[in-house]
């Protein structure tokens, strides 16, 4: 949408009208009760809205602002309606820059503004304002009587939740860890039994690599924990008070949004040729059959105990296995 505002001039801007704001757009307009814009610079409640939007798009999916283009309900939906061009276009212009430079913490170096001239009178017109989702959130409000975070939810911006601010700063400092366990099959014995490789994998939803890694798993439930003896793994193993202990060697680093194969086991399953039951040890294979508790650790990251019951859709490489 920048790239076509830009370019296409007012004419752009009017093809908005009749569009709803959504998670990534937003429409502000002089409203003459407590205006955005006096004598072309930013009003005190004009700094609080930029700084307000600026922050929800920089700690959200990023977005546009036009100031300039009217949004009103009309049956119930919010959509731009009319035309407002702001005078004094230059000065208006940079005050924003200038606003939006200053008015966020950490500042955002990422931010955009442009200005639309009007072709009815080129010293007025829009000022358009790009956010990128920041790397470096969460943003504050720096705006005075307004020293807050603020996220973006549908077409609205709300202040965040104390949790959210601490999930974001989390999310900058350290790696989030998420476990994902797959199945390949590894070698068939006869038409009843097969073996199959019972694969940890760990994915980074952070924004900083994984380093130290190592997992817990306890309360094992399902014979799917034996010993892979093809395994290149080099993580060390051990068992302390009923907890197998498996940290990763010191140059296995997950960066972030990236997956990793990080340890397997081994699992053999048995077919009765008379009845067609799929057994895995004494247990019949069905969800639930595997489940056990477990714990990831990293560098400069929580940890959190969890536990993993494998359902009929994670079992799937295993029911749906060929038989011949």
């Amino acid at each position: 949408m920048w790239d076509e505002l830009l370019s296409g001039g007012e004419a752009a801007i009017e093809r908005l009208l009749g569009r709803q704001e959504d998670l990534t757009l937003e429409f502000k307009a002089n409203d003459l009760r407590e205006p955005i814009f006096l004598d072309g610079s930013l009003s005190p409640a004009g700094k609080k809205i930029l700084a307000k939007e600026a922050s929800a798009f920089s700690n959200s999916a990023g977005g546009v602002i036009v100031f300039g283009v009217d949004c009103r309900s009309t049956d119930g939906i919010d959509q731009a309606e009319l035309l407002t061009p702001i005078s004094s276009l230059a000065r208006a212009e940079t005050s924003v820059r200038d606003a939006a430079a200053e008015f966020l913490q950490p500042r955002h170096t990422g931010i955009e503004v442009a200005r639309i001239p009007s072709l009815a009178d080129p010293t007025s017109g829009y000022i358009i304002v790009r956010v990128p989702r920041s790397d470096r959130r969460p943003h504050r409000s720096e705006a005075k009587g307004q020293k807050e975070y603020f996220k973006r939810i549908g077409s609205r911006s709300y202040p965040m939740e104390h949790y959210d601010i601490e999930d974001a700063f989390r999310r900058t400092t350290s790696p989030i860890l998420i476990l994902d366990t797959s199945f390949q099959e590894s070698m068939s014995i006869g038409m009843t039994e097969k073996v199959f490789s019972f694969q940890f994998g760990l994915m980074n939803e952070g924004e900083v690599s994984a380093k130290s890694v190592s997992l817990q798993i306890w309360s094992l439930a399902g014979e799917a924990f034996g010993t892979s003896h093809y395994s290149t793994s080099r993580n060390e193993v051990s068992n302390y008070r009923g907890r197998q202990y498996i940290g990763a060697p010191s140059d296995f680093v997950i960066h972030p949004h990236e997956t990793r194969m990080f340890h397997e086991f081994q699992l053999r399953l048995k077919r009765n040729p008379t009845s067609g039951e799929v057994r895995l040890g004494n247990s019949l294979l069905r969800s639930g059959c595997i489940r056990f508790c477990y714990a990831i650790g990293a560098e400069n990251m929580r940890v959190a105990e969890q536990k993993c019951v494998l359902s009929d859709e994670q079992l799937a490489p295993l029911l749906n296995a060929h038989w011949g």
